[in-house]
């Protein structure tokens, strides 16, 4: 017998709206979006709205289903899986480090505070559900193996859309892996469109909560496009691999999300995973640490400009780097 985990009352605000959301999914998985076959506990409703309560694609809906199905069998309840989830996840960060460089897994959760507040206070599950997949795919990237790391990304894209931009090396996979990498994405993406009533309110959710107009739109893409064009031209003139295209991969959607959202974490999250080179690691460390030591000058959603313009001189470095050694 696995003993109860017990989740505290005032944890996992999160946690408490995909449980409502794994418990549509497991009542009448039909009703993924319109979620009208389910009413919402007490504390479900005085936590989120039914609209508000996750709002993902379907691959983190089944997921997390599976995750509250097994949580309420052996009694770590979905919150206890979260909390193992994230374990996992800083885990294997741990043991990538220790195979390149030892000394970024303290330097960036040394604050750890604000790390156990997203993972266990309220719980980013369908990030860290992201999470794992990524950290899988830069796992196997490190053995060699990046057909399957390709594929794990493709899965982890149609979980959040922060891996997007790893569609543009389609055209360096093999046919096999580019078409089944095309197919992952139809079958989790668009395809959902024909299945389930409602579900395009998932993408103008977030905007719409925000009341963005399109001015913050328009600025938002115009950032990130920039530092997404920027990216690319450093790339084609460095010496990146996969392991770099797939941690790299997760920065110009998170950049324009956070910009939008106003908050830090978006990028954030993308900047935890372990880079070999140190450079996002770095930025997600000056970002967290500038926060910790002046929260009143750099705030939350200051966090994304602070962190972008590390990224920034991070590429730059590289550049220079690059054109010396050719």
């Amino acid at each position: 017998m696995v003993p109860s985990f017990s989740q505290p009352a005032t944890y996992g605000p999160d946690t408490i709206a995909d449980m409502y959301g794994a418990k549509v999914v497991l009542n009448d998985v039909r009703d993924m979006y319109t979620k009208a076959r389910l009413d919402q506990s007490p504390l479900e409703a005085e936590t989120w709205t039914k609209e508000e309560s996750a709002p993902y694609p379907p691959a983190v809906r089944l997921a997390q289903a599976a995750m509250y199905a097994t949580g309420e069998r052996t009694g770590l309840g979905l919150y206890g899986l979260t909390v193992i989830l994230a374990a996992a996840f800083l885990a294997a960060s741990a043991w990538y480090f220790l195979q390149t460089r030892w000394y970024l897994f303290p330097l960036l959760y040394l604050n750890f505070g604000f790390f156990a507040d997203r993972f266990v206070y309220v719980q980013d599950g369908s990030y860290l559900v992201m999470l794992a997949v990524v950290m899988g795919a830069l796992l196997l990237a490190r053995r060699g193996r990046q057909p399957a790391a390709a594929l794990l990304m493709a899965a982890a894209t149609t979980m959040k859309l922060l891996p997007l931009y790893y569609a543009r090396y389609v055209p360096r996979m093999r046919r096999a892996t580019a078409w089944s990498y095309a197919g992952i994405l139809i079958a989790g993406l668009v395809l959902p469109y024909s299945v389930w009533n409602d579900y395009l309110g998932i993408y103008t959710f977030a905007t719409e909560r925000k009341g963005n107009d399109w001015l913050d739109i328009a600025g938002a893409l115009l950032l990130a496009g920039s530092v997404t064009a920027f990216l690319s031209f450093v790339e084609k003139r460095s010496d990146f691999n996969e392991e770099d295209r797939i941690g790299w991969s997760l920065v110009p959607f998170a950049l324009f999300a956070g910009l939008l959202a106003n908050s830090g974490r978006h990028l954030l999250i993308a900047l935890i995973v372990p880079d070999r080179r140190a450079g996002r690691n770095l930025a997600a460390a000056a970002a967290l640490g500038l926060h910790s030591l002046f929260p009143n000058v750099v705030r939350i959603g200051a966090i994304t400009y602070v962190a972008t313009a590390v990224l920034l001189g991070v590429l730059i470095y590289r550049l220079q780097h690059a054109s010396r050694s050719a």
